[in-house]
């Protein structure tokens, strides 16, 4: 089997972190290749919950469901697919850093089971390797998500001397401007 990990700091609060990993439909926003992710169960993510992801590996379209078989509120996660050319265990863990969430993303899987040892040799000297690099891009990538939304919310100054004044940081700026 092949494995790949990779940890890293995300700057923003561990809820913040966990409701977006936890926000299956927007993860296109974030995760490398992913077309889009829409949820199969009704009502509340958890444990049993079930989504498809519409991705690329490589040039082959890829339609992939994901069952949470373990769910930890605010500090863990397990997603099993049963795909014929990928399937994979994907581990999400969280916990509170000084800088924000320490995310690490541990992924066991086979490629092409019905290649053999071909497979195995293929996970060894590719794969693992390029899974870690995707992992990495994604963290980061859902690190740079984070910070622009939260540099885009409002910011209301509500001081009891002074009218509300409500201001929007101006995109891709640390500047603000004022809204009416």
């Amino acid at each position: 089997m092949g494995y790949a990990e990779a940890s890293q700091i995300i700057h923003a609060p561990i809820e913040t972190v966990w409701n977006t990993l936890n926000d299956i439909e927007n993860t296109s926003k974030w995760v490398v290749g992913l077309e889009k992710a829409e949820m199969k169960t009704i009502g509340d993510f958890g444990q049993d919950s079930i989504y498809t992801d519409y991705n690329r590996l490589g040039p082959i379209p890829q339609v992939t469901d994901w069952r949470i078989t373990e769910y930890e509120p605010m500090a863990r996660q397990v997603h099993m697919s049963s795909s014929e050319g990928l399937p994979s265990t994907m581990t999400l863990s969280l916990s509170p850093a000084p800088q924000g969430t320490l995310l690490k993303m541990t992924v066991d899987y086979q490629f092409m089971p019905h290649w053999g040892s071909i497979s195995r040799i293929f996970e060894a000297l590719i794969m693992n390797r390029m899974l870690r690099s995707v992992i990495i891009q994604n963290m980061s990538h859902l690190n740079s998500f984070l910070q622009h939304s939260a540099r885009n919310k409002w910011i209301t100054d509500t001081r009891p001397e002074m009218p509300t004044l409500k201001l929007r940081r101006k995109e891709w700026s640390d500047e603000y401007e004022r809204v009416e």
